[in-house]
């Protein structure tokens, strides 16, 4: 079975040297890294250190990525190669993928340059970036780190698998949730949920937008009432991926929107442009009471609606749930 090469990571340099100390055979210490033996004998011949008095060479893991990070500094090929870096300027303003440039130098038995060198080439440089990267396909001004990107939802869980009796909002029990984010640098968000049926709306302050401590705080509002809440319809923020943790708790369906569609969950979005009137995003959210959110959560569910024949969300809820909300009005 071949090893794709990977690199090294620092962890993997630290592990490699108490090993090494330890006189593991370098094959046992490929196997438990998952790499190829060879990968692990180049890291020692490329990476080694040498006594200041002495001859024999040894392995410092601090060392060797020094030695790693200097060496990716390094001009790349398009920057040593004037001829194949005007190539890849025409084809990429050409409309070309770095895909497509690959395979046809390749082709044209032309200097070989994988994909992955031109997209590194790109975004390594503010200009060079701001010159090519809206001839991409997707466009994006930064680059997205391998491992970070936003996992996929499981179709299964996506909104149109809701049944209509919960999007024609017959049901009790149904609740959409999202966060409200304010100015920049700041940690602290603000956790709403909007009950479909009766509009009734939930605020509470999130201390990060982790998807842990996210999950954590939405677990907190909710286990008062868990036998009142059936599903939760959530956007495809990475804040939300905590969504199997929660299943398990709560007992409840989780339902997620299309991505980039954050308008499908609209009764949230709608009470988040209430509250935002409010507390505008300049507001420091940091240094607001709960319990002034909860008054002012209180005031939005004691105004009476059209759509609920002018009754108020709080009367709707408390009919609903037989006024259990009354006896946990301080669990904010």
């Amino acid at each position: 079975m071949s090893h794709g090469y990977q690199h090294l990571t620092r962890k993997d340099r630290v592990f490699l040297r108490i090993m090494l100390e330890k006189s593991y055979p370098k094959a046992k210490i490929a196997k438990i890294l998952k790499v190829h033996r060879s990968t692990i004998y180049r890291e020692i011949k490329r990476n080694q250190s040498t006594h200041y008095y002495s001859q024999p060479t040894y392995y410092d893991s601090w060392s060797a990525q020094r030695k790693y990070l200097k060496r990716r500094k390094r001009s790349t090929k398009l920057e040593k190669n004037a001829v194949l870096r005007n190539y890849v300027h025409e084809k990429l303003k050409a409309g070309w993928s770095p895909w497509q440039i690959e395979d046809r130098l390749k082709r044209d038995r032309l200097p070989i340059l994988t994909h992955e060198t031109i997209y590194r080439y790109i975004y390594r440089d503010y200009g060079i970036r701001n010159c090519f990267y809206r001839k991409l396909r997707r466009q994006h001004f930064l680059r997205i780190k391998r491992h970070s990107r936003r996992h996929r939802i499981p179709n299964a869980l996506l909104i149109h698998q809701r049944p209509e009796a919960i999007n024609e909002k017959k049901v009790f029990g149904h609740w959409e949730c999202d966060l409200m984010i304010f100015k920049r640098g700041t940690k602290t968000n603000l956790m709403t949920l909007c009950e479909r049926k009766s509009r009734y709306v939930m605020a509470v302050k999130n201390p990060n937008k982790t998807a842990k401590g996210t999950a954590l705080t939405l677990l907190n509002q909710l286990k008062r009432f868990k036998s009142h809440v059936h599903s939760i319809t959530f956007d495809q923020g990475s804040e939300f991926l905590k969504y199997r943790w929660l299943q398990a708790c709560l007992g409840t369906t989780i339902y997620f929107c299309d991505p980039g569609s954050p308008h499908q969950k609209g009764g949230v979005e709608n009470i988040n442009g209430v509250i935002r009137v409010l507390l505008p995003r300049e507001t420091p959210i940091e240094a607001i009471s709960q319990t002034k959110l909860d008054k002012l959560v209180k005031e939005i569910n004691s105004r009476p609606l059209k759509c609920l024949d002018y009754q108020t969300p709080q009367e709707v809820f408390d009919v609903m749930t037989g006024g259990i909300k009354r006896s946990h009005e301080n669990s904010f």
